[in-house]
Parts: structure tokens; C-alpha cells; sequence
């Protein structure tokens, strides 16, 4: 009994530090530790993720529809836009990472800056070209007229807040690379809560503030993504992290800065594949009709709401191959990423089952429109047959990442996207006529051949050997 309390003791202390982010070095100790460590700051963020996308998705779905239509196809654009943010994520990891492993803080510091220095023009260039064509972009979407000039208002707003955006996710990126995982777990926190407390007031209104519609989603989202990005600069200054940014740090090194540009440049190309490939399966269900649209954005977004705390594992698989790559402990990265996997994959399993029960019910709450129920949770129990394999997907795609093998990785989301789902989708639900079912098959046969592949190049072990 005595044992168990103080197991039970230790454990949570366990979840404190983590939660705190008391440790930003995990090159030594025990692997399951450091993954725990690593890991919960990384799930509770992308869990506190699930709730703003689920709360902001119900919100949406009150307005109708045309809204759940307006606010997919936009959203999924603007996924593609930040594809930039991506790369330049995975380039501030795996770079500041293998300086922290290194034991070179004052390196780690020069490149956050540098990758500051390349982000920031691009999220006002992105911002600003996107909010002057909102327009275009949406009728270019496959909505309506009568959806574009309903959401006009909304897309404009939602594409000039894509710059801070870009600008929160990579600096994100920066924090875990430093292994500074609970401070981006709190930008998160604080950004997605002001949006969550914002989505309904300025929807529905209150007092003084009016009812905005759906403009009132896009307002909600702008605030909350100064404020994060505020948050971030905030904390950067005070000097909290492991990385030591003093006035050498802040002066342009073109060497670091072209070294950040290589690598996200690779990583920016890696998430335009899948973002694009987003855009073309839009485009080919809204050949099925309205409800079949709705139903699958709907379905897309539900599910990737409960996959969302994997990729925190995944992410913290990346830091430790980064981290351990650094420290000349290639074997050490090899297994923390095996374990972690295991436990992905576990949780994912759980989440499959889960949906054999809870699908119906769980898209019932954002419509009550039979055909779009319908189209969903046809979508939904499909897309969790590969749960078993996509948990070791997502984290050996991070650590490939980490390790410098972005081009790999490219090359397996071209295998993924371009060559089989796309190709296969419109094949069997157009060529061959069998609607939404061959759309979704092809997306499940897509994500099978994402995960063999993955674990086939992972196991030959040429990552080990990757300079960063």
C-alpha cells in the first residue's frame, strides 16, 4: 500500500514538472520519463486545440450550413497559406534542438532570432494578399456566390489574422525545440480561451455588442491571435528560456539565417502537399452536393479534434530525436521514438473504438440535417480503421523531421497526396460513380500506405546520420 501511494505521488509529481517546464534537457535518465516530460505540455495544448476547434465548429454550426461550408473551405485555405509557418515550425525544432543537445544555448538564441527575422515579412505579405483577394480565393473554393457574399466579411478578417497566425505557430515551434514545451502549452491556453469566450459574444451579441453572424467568428479569432502572438513577444523579452538571447543573438548572421530558409523551405513544401491536396478533395466532394460538402468537412474536422493530443506525442518524439541526435545518443532517439509510438498508437486504438459509438452522436450535436449525419460518420468510421498505424505515422514523421530528413518525408507525403489519395479519390468517386464511398476509401488506403512507408524508411536508420 505504502508503495503504491508513493508510485501514485511520484507520478503526479511527474505531471507538475512537466506542466511547469522545470526540465528543458532530455538527453539522459529514463526514456519514459523524459517522453512524459515532453509530451503532457504537448497534449494538453492540442487537447485545449480540440476544445477551441470543437467549441468554435458548434458555434458555426448554430448560423447553418452555408456557414459550416464558408468556415471549412476557409479554414482549409488558410491551412495551405500557413504552410509556411510549418516549415519554418520544423526548422526552429530540429535546428534549436540539436543546439540545446549540444549543450550551445547561446547558438539556440541566434537561430530563434534568425527564424524570427524570416517569418515576420512573410505573415504580412500572406495577411495582406489574402485579405485583398478574399473574394477570389472563396469563389476559386467551390462556394457559391451566394456562400461568398454571406461569408465575404468573414474571410477577409480570418485572412489578415493568418499573419499572427504563422507568426504564433513558429514561435511555438521555438519554445519546444528549447524544450520549453509548457510555455507554448500556455500561449495556447491563453489565445484559444479569449477565443472560446469571444466566439459566442460576438456571434450572437450581448448588451452593447451586437450580433455579428459569422463575422463575429472572425473577429473572435483576430483578437485572440494578437494576443498570443503579444504573449509570446512578452516572454522572449523577459529571458525565461533555456536559450540565451543577448544583444550578439539579435544581430543578423546570414549563415544561420540561410540555414533556416534551406530547411523550411523543405518543410513549407512538405505541408503545401497535404494542404493542397485538402483543397482538391474539397473540390471533388462539392460534386456530390451541398450536403456531402458539409458532411465531410464536418467529419474532417471532428476527427481531427480527437486526434489532435496524438500529435503531441509525435511532437515530443520530435524534441527527444533532436535533443539526443544532438548529444551523439542516436540509439537513445531511436528508442524513444519505438516507445512512443507504442503509446500513440494505444491511445488511438481507444479513440477507434470510441467512434464505433459515439460517431452518430458526436456530429448530431453540430447538425441535425440527416444526409450530413450521414456523410459524416460514414467518413468517421472509414478514417479510424488506420488509427493502428497512424499513431506511429505521426510520430516518426516528427522525428524524421527533427533529424533533418524533411525531403524524406516530402517525398512521402507526394507517395501519400499526389500519387495515390487524390488520383484514387476522384477515380472511384467520380470516374467510377460511387460518390462519397470511393472518396473515402481512397483516403483511408492513403493513410495505410502513409504509415508502411513511414515505418519502412525509419527502420533503415539513415536519419542517424543527418546533419543540422
Amino acid at each position: 500500500m505504502k508503495e503504491a501511494i508513493l508510485k501514485t505521488r511520484s507520478f503526479f509529481d511527474l505531471l507538475r514538472r512537466s506542466l511547469a517546464g522545470t526540465e528543458s534537457n532530455f538527453t539522459s535518465g529514463s526514456i519514459n520519463k523524459a517522453i512524459i516530460l515532453l509530451s503532457v505540455p504537448m497534449v494538453t495544448e492540442l487537447l485545449m486545440e480540440s476544445l477551441f476547434v470543437c467549441s468554435n465548429l458548434f458555434f458555426v454550426s448554430r448560423l447553418g450550413t452555408n456557414a459550416i461550408s464558408i468556415a471549412g473551405a476557409t479554414t482549409t485555405f488558410i491551412t495551405f497559406c500557413y504552410s509556411v509557418s510549418i516549415g519554418l515550425g520544423i526548422a526552429a525544432s530540429a535546428m534549436i534542438s540539436r543546439r540545446i543537445g549540444e549543450k550551445k544555448f547561446k547558438a539556440a538564441g541566434q537561430t530563434a532570432m534568425q527564424v524570427i527575422y524570416v517569418t515576420t515579412p512573410i505573415a504580412i505579405l500572406i495577411s495582406v494578399v489574402c485579405a485583398v483577394w478574399a473574394t477570389d480565393i472563396m469563389n476559386a473554393m467551390g462556394l457559391s456566390d451566394a456562400m461568398v457574399q454571406e461569408g465575404t466579411s468573414y474571410g477577409i478578417v480570418m485572412f489578415a489574422s493568418s499573419g499572427f497566425l504563422i507568426l504564433r505557430i513558429v514561435i511555438n515551434g521555438i519554445f519546444r525545440g528549447a524544450g520549453d514545451a509548457s510555455t507554448a502549452m500556455r500561449i495556447l491556453w491563453v489565445s484559444n480561451a479569449i477565443n472560446i469566450v469571444l466566439c459566442p459574444l460576438f456571434i450572437f451579441g450581448w448588451g452593447p455588442i451586437p450580433a455579428y453572424g459569422l463575422f463575429g467568428v472572425g473577429l473572435a479569432t483576430l483578437v485572440a491571435r494578437v494576443v498570443g502572438v503579444l504573449y509570446q513577444a512578452w516572454y522572449l523579452v523577459r529571458g525565461k528560456t533555456v536559450m540565451k538571447i543577448g544583444m550578439a543573438q539579435l544581430l543578423f548572421n546570414l549563415a544561420i539565417f540561410k540555414r533556416v530558409v534551406k530547411i523550411a523551405f523543405g518543410g513549407t513544401v512538405q505541408f503545401i502537399i497535404p494542404a493542397s491536396s485538402w483543397v482538391f478533395m474539397i473540390k471533388i466532394m462539392s460534386h456530390f452536393g451541398p450536403n456531402a460538402l458539409a458532411g465531410y468537412i464536418l467529419a474532417q474536422r471532428v476527427t481531427s479534434i480527437a486526434t489532435m493530443p496524438a500529435w503531441g506525442l509525435g511532437n515530443a518524439a520530435g524534441i527527444l530525436t533532436g535533443q539526443n541526435l544532438g548529444a551523439k545518443q542516436p540509439e537513445r532517439a531511436e528508442k524513444s521514438v519505438w516507445r512512443a509510438g507504442m503509446l500513440n498508437m494505444g491511445f488511438l486504438i481507444l479513440i477507434g473504438i470510441c467512434w464505433i459509438f459515439l460517431a452518430v452522436p458526436v456530429v448530431k450535436i453540430f447538425t441535425d440535417i440527416p444526409e450530413v449525419i450521414s456523410f459524416s460518420t460514414m467518413y468517421i468510421h472509414l478514417i479510424s480503421m488506420a488509427y493502428i498505424l497512424l499513431g506511429y505515422t505521426m510520430v516518426i514523421s516528427r522525428a524524421l523531421n527533427a533529424a533533418g530528413e524533411v525531403k524524406v518525408v516530402t517525398w512521402l507525403y507526394i507517395l501519400m497526396f499526389y500519387i495515390v489519395q487524390i488520383p484514387l479519390a476522384y477515380t472511384l468517386g467520380i470516374s467510377f460513380d460511387l460518390g462519397s464511398n470511393g472518396v473515402f476509401t481512397a483516403i483511408l488506403v492513403s493513410e495505410i500506405v502513409l504509415a508502411v512507408a513511414c515505418i519502412i524508411v525509419f527502420r533503415k536508420g539513415k536519419w542517424k546520420h543527418t546533419k543540422v
